[in-house]
């Protein structure tokens, strides 16, 4: 991903993360409003904490995203800032991204997220590719993997991958599964 192609990237992931449970919870609703939040956030996580991004293109348009990055430990905020309350988007944003940053292992890891395809462009082997990639670069890397989903399919998609679930978690109503994948190592018979 060049710098140029963050705001489509962030729109594309929040067109395809718009119905995700925790995002619902979190931004308490749907539609537009809500996937400009969506899309807002992901702009400020390609900005601020920059990662590995694969994209996929139909043409020139980005369809998937996948973006990986090489994580050491949890980084908490001990204390959550005086908020309007709970329905407060930036309080319900602390107090989920607080509870995801408490299950991220304390080793080196290389963490998944976000990752999505297009509504449009689902069931065409897009984010299995991209799941491929991530697994190869890890793999090459000797390096574990975790991620966080609140969806049951995306459980069993990241299962197929090798990921499998360690904890769990509920936020605003929404469980949230924590997934690791050990590295694959192959080895070459002679």
């Amino acid at each position: 991903m060049e710098l140029s192609d963050i705001r489509e990237t962030a729109n594309v992931l929040s067109i395809a993360m718009l119905d995700n449970p925790i995002h619902i919870a979190v931004y308490n609703g749907n539609g537009e409003s809500q996937r400009f939040e969506i899309e807002r956030m992901f702009f400020e996580l390609f900005h601020n904490l920059p990662g590995v991004t694969f994209l996929a293109k139909e043409r020139k348009r980005i369809v998937g995203v996948m973006r990986m990055k090489s994580c050491v430990g949890r980084k908490t905020e001990d204390e959550i800032k005086e908020q309007k309350g709970e329905n407060d988007i930036d309080y319900r944003k602390t107090i989920w991204h607080r509870e995801w940053s408490i299950k991220d292992p304390l080793e080196q890891h290389w963490h998944l997220g976000p990752i999505g395809v297009l509504p449009s462009h689902r069931g065409l082997g897009i984010g299995s590719r991209l799941m491929e990639l991530f697994c190869k670069e890890v793999d090459k890397c000797l390096a574990n993997a975790f991620l966080e989903t609140d969806l049951d399919e995306n459980v069993l998609f990241y299962k197929k991958f090798g990921f499998k679930v360690v904890s769990k978690s509920n936020i605003f109503n929404v469980e949230n599964r924590y997934m690791e994948r050990a590295p694959q190592i192959k080895t070459i018979s002679r």
